[in-house]
């Protein structure tokens, strides 16, 4: 085995001192003149050298990392967050480290209490649970910058990003009362996250005496179908439909159509998200705009110096499953 290659190495090849060569592949390029940067560059390249990241980033102090905590990864609203993450920060020449916790508030406790500041600069957390995630974010929050995205989790004071879900609520209620619907299904998750509460809540408040709640265990493809399959055997007067993820609506719009459902004329469909689900869908389905975009934008400006909570105002997209 050869010798270790060191910076005093690259500097020699590079024709440079080694603070030159050090300031170079720290990050701190400032004085330095672009030829000799390139010269180190092309050094480092042509003897194999790899910069110590975590002895730089003890250096700088600084990672130029983030960390985003989701719930399921495979949920097309988080999957589109983590892309809208990655291509802002990719733009800020930093990384993304992306943590599933599988909707369990014990998994995101063990993840977040083995999180390192020596690893990522902040963490985004959206936190799996209301009730239950609290003592983990907030420890963490101690020693890291911390934001809440999407959801809350209660008694957690880092500051929140999020959807005005009561206000979203009342644009698909409105929406649907204004195309004639009288009774309209609520399809929501049993998960004890703050969105999910948050919008049944507002539903509640809002429902007249044919319109109900069908809780389902999580926001999957499969729970719509299972929801279908309900709504199916036990149909009553519905014939309008709120889905609180676009997951839940492709599931619950593609049953009913091989149950020979025809959408919109007997059941409008509508949903959150905005997701690409809902472009991709035939029909295209009802929804709230996507809000990925502005979570990303707003989170970061937190994250950069702002404080209290962030939230957005829903906006309708009509599309042809609301007729």
């Amino acid at each position: 085995m050869g010798a270790r290659i060191g910076l005093k190495d690259v500097a020699l090849r590079a024709g440079v001192s080694v603070p030159t060569a050090s300031r170079v592949l720290s990050g701190v390029q400032r004085n330095v003149d672009p030829e000799l940067a390139l010269r180190v560059r092309n050094a480092c390249e042509e003897l194999g050298y790899r910069v110590n990241a975590a002895a730089r980033a003890l250096r700088i102090q600084s990672t130029d990392s983030l960390a985003l905590v989701v719930p399921a990864i495979a949920n097309a609203y988080f999957a589109e967050l983590v892309s809208a993450y990655s291509r802002r920060l990719d733009l800020q020449g930093k990384r993304l480290v992306t943590i599933d916790t599988g909707e369990s508030p014990e998994t995101e406790q063990r993840q977040l209490g083995a999180m390192d500041r020596a690893l990522v600069d902040a963490v985004l957390v959206v936190p799996a649970a209301f009730e239950r995630s609290g003592a983990a974010i907030t420890e963490l929050a101690r020693s890291n910058r911390v934001v809440q995205v999407d959801r809350r989790a209660r008694g957690v004071e880092a500051p929140s990003v999020r959807l005005d879900n009561a206000a979203g609520v009342r644009l698909l209620v409105e929406h649907l009362r204004a195309r004639g619907r009288r009774s309209i299904l609520m399809v929501d998750a049993q998960e004890d996250s703050s969105s999910s509460i948050e919008r049944t809540a507002a539903f509640r408040a809002l429902a007249g005496p044919d319109d109900r709640v069908l809780e389902m265990p999580n926001f999957t493809v499969a729970s719509g179908i299972d929801a279908a399959r309900l709504l199916l055997t036990n149909p009553g007067d519905t014939d309008a439909i709120i889905c609180t993820a676009d997951t839940v609506a492709l599931g619950l719009l593609t049953a009913l159509q091989h149950a020979g459902k025809r959408v919109p004329a007997e059941y409008a469909i509508t949903s959150f998200d905005g997701t690409y689900i809902s472009d991709t869908a035939a029909p295209g389905l009802t929804t709230l705009g996507s809000t990925a975009e502005r979570m990303v934008e707003a989170s970061l400006a937190l994250l950069d110096g702002g404080s209290g909570d962030v939230v957005l105002k829903p906006e309708l997209v009509v599309r042809g499953s609301s007729g």
